[in-house]
């Protein structure tokens, strides 16, 4: 009895190996049939012809382009696939990494044309709103620690408060508050040459777009969001605000995006900053503004709204002031703990300034992604700068392909010309959300750091794991080494 017990067990294993083998082989198919539609459907090969990814002979770019956006479904690296002697590309190693530091090819004028074919087909799925495209814009830390990494150096990390080698992705992401799509981004390396761990090519003429690159990569953040936004609007992105946290809220950077680049700005101040506006005719802070004035009671989503003057100040005199409205955010729980969002445009309603903002988090859900499922940054060991750069841009167009997946396969507006006009557009980020999302600030762990901790990323990432489509959500899983629930 015990001998046949074993051996049922042992059948029965070995046919749930054999079914979880088949589910596993069939979710590949299906990735890879995906991913090829998506690459035809938004002409990528014209896209990557138009970038400078020009060649005259050999295995065309967009073959070797295939294999590395695929690669996020394999849990095998290339260098593991030709161990295996699994490898059966038309192309050796060395290929994909010609491909990848080729320093005439412009990867993050190839992310801005993918991701502005992509937000025209997401637009027309939320044409009926009104004020619903935003333009989002943080940071986010890279480890690097290799010192014959091009421009690897040391930056404090906000979220674990430590210093780190590696390089930071400055990333502007367009969001409808369902869908995000990351529109530009950059690596940042410290301007600083001692701070510097890795190798500075000097030899790189800087009229070149190798030099460009690198002398972008060394800008200061806050004047890479003016450029960044500029650019993006002036491509055809269509977006009515801009958000970002308090890291960015400088005075000269909201000014100069309203006045100069004519988008308004939604963003959280620092409570902790010494920042002065004009209000009923006197010069105050935040704090002083928010002690003297009379609050409302009860449980309301904010307890405060005014208008202020915003001020740039040279020398002690006033050189540039800004209309905005500061809208306080109390901690239901500890009436003493607040938090300050200021929007430029005084006309927009409280819980519309508080719902807006609650799309600002899409963003970390795209690192948070990236990171886990897309192999940010972790696909090939290259050393130049150009490899890295070409693994970000690449990591980025995978989510725009999980992002339209996603929306595609939830959103019934998408299933054709009828329901496009017979369908409500799928519901935007709630007032209720929002609120939720701000009141995480107030954790104990929120009041040193600008980030998110990864508890909470992992209940806003929700949001588009749960609504991925099975067969992506299981390859991808499979690939990164993550058990999924029963």
């Amino acid at each position: 009895m015990g001998k046949n017990s074993t051996s049922g067990e042992k059948t029965q294993q070995a046919g749930d190996e054999k079914t979880k083998e088949e589910v596993k082989s069939e979710d590949q198919r299906l990735c890879e049939l995906s991913s090829d539609g998506f690459i035809k459907r938004f002409k990528i090969a014209n896209i990557l012809h138009n970038c400078g990814a020009l060649k005259e002979k050999g295995v065309p770019a967009i073959e070797i382009f295939t294999y590395m956006f695929n690669q996020m479904f394999s849990p095998l690296s290339m260098y593991s696939q030709m161990k295996l002697g699994i490898f059966h590309e038309g192309f050796r190693k060395n290929t994909v990494y010609r491909f990848l530091e080729e320093a005439c090819m412009n990867w993050h004028k190839a992310v801005l044309l993918l991701a502005n074919s992509i937000i025209q087909v997401v637009a027309l799925l939320t044409s009926g709103s009104s004020g619903r495209f935003a333009l989002v814009i943080d940071d986010t830390p890279l480890k690097k620690c290799g010192r014959k990494m091009e421009l690897v150096s040391k930056y404090y990390n906000h979220v674990s408060n430590t210093y780190e080698y590696g390089y930071r992705i400055l990333t502007l992401a367009w969001t409808d508050g369902v869908t995000t799509i990351p529109v530009r981004y950059t690596l940042l390396a410290s301007p600083e040459d001692g701070n510097v761990r890795g190798r500075i090519d000097t030899e790189i003429d800087g009229r070149t777009l190798a030099g460009k690159i690198r002398s972008e990569s060394r800008t200061s953040m806050t004047g890479l969001v003016i450029d960044f936004v500029r650019k993006a609007l002036k491509s055809g992105v269509r977006a009515d605000t801009v958000l970002f946290d308090s890291g960015f809220a400088y005075p000269r950077t909201i000014i100069s995006l309203v006045r100069d680049v004519g988008i308004n700005v939604i963003t959280r101040l620092k409570t902790d900053f010494v920042q002065y506006y004009e209000f009923n005719g006197e010069l105050k802070t935040i704090r002083d503004i928010y002690r003297t004035c009379r609050k409302r009671c009860g449980k309301a989503a904010w307890k405060l709204s005014v208008k202020a003057n915003l001020l740039v100040r040279e020398d002690g005199r006033i050189k540039e002031r800004l209309p905005v409205k500061l809208v306080f955010v109390s901690n239901r729980s500890k009436r003493d703990e607040w938090i300050c969002l200021l929007c430029t445009d005084v006309k927009m309603e409280e819980t519309e300034i508080i719902r807006q903002y609650g799309k600002r988090w899409n963003i970390e859900v795209v690192f948070k992604c990236c990171k886990q499922y897309l192999k940010f940054g972790k696909d090939f060991h290259s050393t130049s700068f150009e490899g890295q750069n070409a693994q970000i841009a690449i990591a980025l167009m995978r989510y725009m392909f999980i992002e339209l997946a996603k929306r595609e396969s939830e959103d019934e507006k998408a299933f054709g010309e009828l329901f496009l006009h017979g369908c409500q557009d799928m519901q935007d980020i709630t007032l209720g959300q929002s609120v939720g999302l701000i009141m995480s600030l107030f954790a104990d762990a929120m009041k040193s750091v600008a980030g998110l901790t990864d508890e909470q990323v992992e209940k806003v990432k929700g949001y588009v794991v749960s609504a991925m489509p099975g067969y992506l959500l299981r390859t991808l899983s499979l690939a990164n080494g993550i058990r999924q629930a029963a």
